[in-house]
């Protein structure tokens, strides 16, 4: 791990994509904390969470699954990480 990802929370529609059984979060934590970014992240999100992790800072991932985009955020003090599906409805 390259940093402690903290009280791990996940949104209404994180979980119910969840258990669908569409996406394995624990596999996307996995990446998160290894900071093993998805091929489709933006390279100035990738540059600044990897900024986060070696200078302190909010850390952010983002992942397309399944048609989702799915967010992760670690906050700066790695207390908590947050994993979101933002829906269109």
């Amino acid at each position: 791990m390259r940093f402690h990802p903290g009280t791990i929370l996940a949104s209404p529609d994180a979980q119910s994509l969840f258990e669908s059984g569409e996406v394995d979060p624990q596999e996307l934590l996995r990446h998160h904390v290894l900071g093993e970014w998805d091929e489709a992240m933006e390279a100035d999100l990738i540059e600044a969470s990897e900024k986060a992790i070696r200078d302190g800072g909010v850390i952010v991932s983002t992942w397309q699954i399944s048609g989702y985009t799915i967010w992760i955020r670690t906050d700066a003090s790695r207390e908590t990480t947050i994993i979101d599906v933002p829906l269109d409805y």
